[in-house]
């Protein structure tokens, strides 16, 4: 299948060969803070050729808030393929995929976490490619589906109005794979990244300790609330509260990678807020424009970012 035989939504999160691996590579680099040098071996693997195959699972729980919030998870994990046929998992619409549905994991050490979080109104399987990529160099990718915000379902409350919501489904995941018998067995829990694309790169920044101003953030509440494009029996269910929004900071997450990461301003993230982050992110202390600079040339930006401890990785 050529890229130009490729649907326009789907182009958008597929892109040709040499785009889409350039942003694999640069994603990568960034993920790969997590791999301080106990993992050394497993960090020079990311700059090679694929070492694992990847297994595929679809998880599910449910978060007791604001009565009973369902979530789903598509985990890509390392695999052992020991079955002469083992069931692959195809996608409409994208090539060059090699993943196996319900694989057995891999053996060995315990491995990072990266959490990918999708754009507004998209979903996890949309972002295959970066998380495969990450999967085949050892890592555990868990991309959620974010809760009434994704292509499947969605309102817009979740999609313009309570944004907070993303960055507690980040959390939420993470906590539900740590104590997961299976899972938090495998991970470790010293190296948890979050990355995302557009409104869920604006969510990695979030997690990642990037502060909104409750002020601009009522002021982006309001103008979705005084849209008179949205029917007005949604708009008048629209809180206008950002007390929530305030502190969403993961520590556990030691590092984020935003890709394209939406309006950020408009969101109510400010320079002010930006310089809040507390995590490694290029570009993130002089605001927005330099942190969207680093986002869409990552490799270059990224070098340059990580903790001393960590850059031999990268050279």
């Amino acid at each position: 299948m050529r890229n130009d035989d490729v649907p326009g939504l789907i182009r958008k999160f597929l892109p040709p060969v040499r785009r889409r691996a350039v942003a694999a590579r640069g994603a990568t680099l960034a993920c790969a803070l997590l791999a301080v040098s106990p993992a050394a071996t497993l960090a020079q693997g990311l700059q090679g050729a694929a070492t694992f195959p990847v297994g595929i699972r679809e998880l599910d729980y449910v978060d007791s808030h604001e009565g009973g919030r369902h979530l789903t998870l598509r985990v890509f994990y390392p695999a052992a393929i020991r079955e002469r046929f083992a069931t692959p998992f195809v996608l409409p619409f994208f090539a060059k995929l090699n993943l196996y549905k319900d694989a057995e994991a891999a053996n060995g050490e315990k491995r990072p976490l990266v959490v990918f979080s999708h754009g507004r109104g998209s979903n996890g399987l949309y972002y295959t490619w970066f998380a495969e990529f990450l999967a085949s160099h050892g890592y555990i990718v868990a991309a959620l589906n974010h809760y009434r915000a994704n292509t499947y379902d969605s309102t817009i409350a979740y999609l313009a109005n309570k944004l907070w919501q993303r960055p507690r489904d980040v959390a939420l995941s993470i906590s539900f794979l740590l104590n997961d018998p299976v899972w938090g067995k495998s991970i470790d829990a010293d190296r948890i990244g979050v990355a995302g694309h557009s409104q869920g790169g604006f969510t990695a920044l979030w997690v990642g300790g990037a502060r909104v101003n409750p002020e601009k953030y009522l002021a982006f509440q309001r103008g979705w609330r005084n849209n008179p494009m949205v029917p007005e029996y949604l708009r008048n269910e629209l809180p206008l509260d950002a007390r929530p929004a305030l502190d969403v900071h993961d520590p556990r997450v030691k590092a984020v990678l935003a890709m394209a990461p939406g309006i950020v301003q408009a969101f109510g993230m400010d320079e002010a807020g930006l310089r809040q982050l507390a995590v490694r992110h290029p570009g993130a202390a002089q605001g927005q424009r330099r942190v969207r600079r680093a986002t869409h040339r990552p490799r270059r930006a990224l070098r340059h970012s990580w903790p001393r401890r960590s850059r031999h990785l990268h050279q």
